[in-house]
């Protein structure tokens, strides 16, 4: 087993906090800077003349940088998609460092924690986002504690999160048949693919970057979410599948054209890549939609808001539990927040209610009506 002190010396070296140390009971017990003073101390601590109260002393040196890198490394090996989430812990703690440069860890207190809160929301931040600032911070620290880097991870959630919204208590607005219409008019080939698929299938921008020609097959497509690794097959509309086959044929004239000029670019049997033949992120796709939805003279909700718009259609002509796998969701619950029911459609349902418990224009009540008057009579 590898070590970080010398054979003949009985205390190590930490190099953050530049003390020398013991472990005892499976917690480090810090001996000062010195050498000759710590190992004298660790002679005194055996005959137990030394108090153990420097235990797990908290690394005066470590500093906010260097724990957000050490969080950020360990982490990695817990994420499903390690990009996207390290580019987002990347932006949560970015902000952190940049509000609090050249922070000590042993100089964070609850108190700095919420005047950092309210700075963040005096900045016209959401609610959504100060709440994912502020449990990367707890996350960082409950991993320095964990790990021995700190004795005690200060008492951080004192500090709420903001209320969010429940789901479906604020309505969102969808896409209208005609402002769809609007878009489709106003694509591109690539563009007017992506809106057929995020109706046809619920695709969200990350399907979009992950869809090659190899999950197509005939009339259908399969692709698992890569956000929760469920999988789905999906029967494409004739118009989704023409869209398809104008971007298979677009590209391989684009091939058969840098061939001509011996070159090697390549989509890498990805269906969506730009002219740079890199593939769509989910950057570039917002970007691209933005402009799209200004181009047609329309308030741009987001492209996954196209998302929203096939499972609220889903909701109205297919059980709870179909509407589940047209999703690809882990639990039923999560469609919720994705199904926004218009009024109109609940007046119709109460209507159809009405004939199933009263009959066709009230037909039970004017039978109970006849009969009253003929008791009278």
């Amino acid at each position: 087993m590898s070590r970080n002190r010398p054979t003949c010396s009985p205390v190590s070296y930490h190099k953050h906090t530049r003390q020398y140390y013991v472990t005892r009971g499976g917690r480090r017990v810090y001996l000062g800077t010195d050498e000759d003073e710590a190992i004298k101390k660790y002679y005194r601590l055996g005959l137990g003349l030394e108090p153990t109260k420097q235990e797990s002393a908290t690394p005066i040196q470590l500093t906010m940088k260097e724990l957000a890198n050490r969080f950020i490394t360990a982490q990695q090996a817990n994420w499903m998609n390690p990009k996207d989430t390290l580019k987002s812990y990347k932006d949560w703690l970015g902000r952190f460092l940049k509000d609090h440069p050249r922070l000590k860890v042993s100089e964070f207190t609850v108190e700095r924690f919420a005047a950092w809160k309210i700075s963040l929301k005096n900045r016209g931040y959401s609610h959504e986002s100060v709440n994912h600032y502020l449990s990367a911070v707890r996350a960082m620290f409950t991993f320095a504690e964990e790990i021995g880097l700190i004795e005690k991870v200060p008492k951080l959630k004192r500090i709420k999160n903001e209320p969010r919204s429940k789901p479906g208590s604020k309505e969102k607005p969808l896409y209208s048949l005609r402002d769809i219409d609007r878009l489709l008019d106003e694509a591109d080939i690539q563009m007017k693919a992506m809106i057929m698929l995020a109706l046809n299938c619920g695709f969200g921008p990350k399907d979009m970057h992950d869809l090659t020609w190899e999950d197509i097959n005939g009339e259908r497509v399969t692709l698992p979410r890569s956000k929760t690794g469920v999988c789905q097959t999906y029967l494409l509309w004739p118009e989704t599948l023409k869209q398809l086959i104008k971007i298979e044929q677009q590209r391989s004239r684009h091939i058969l054209r840098l061939a001509k000029r011996a070159g090697v670019r390549s989509d890498k049997g990805h269906v969506f890549v730009t002219r740079f033949w890199r593939l769509w992120n989910r950057d570039a796709i917002a970007e691209q939609f933005r402009k799209l939805c200004k181009k047609a003279g329309l308030p741009c909700y987001g492209f996954y808001r196209l998302r929203h718009c096939a499972s609220t259609a889903m909701s109205l002509v297919a059980t709870p539990h179909v509407q589940r796998k047209f999703m690809r969701h882990s639990q039923l619950q999560q469609q919720v927040t994705y199904t926004h029911t218009p009024d109109t459609e609940v007046d119709l349902a109460v209507m159809k209610a009405k004939e199933k418990l009263l009959g066709r224009d009230g037909s039970i009540l004017s039978e109970e009506k006849n009969q009253k008057q003929e008791e009278v009579a």
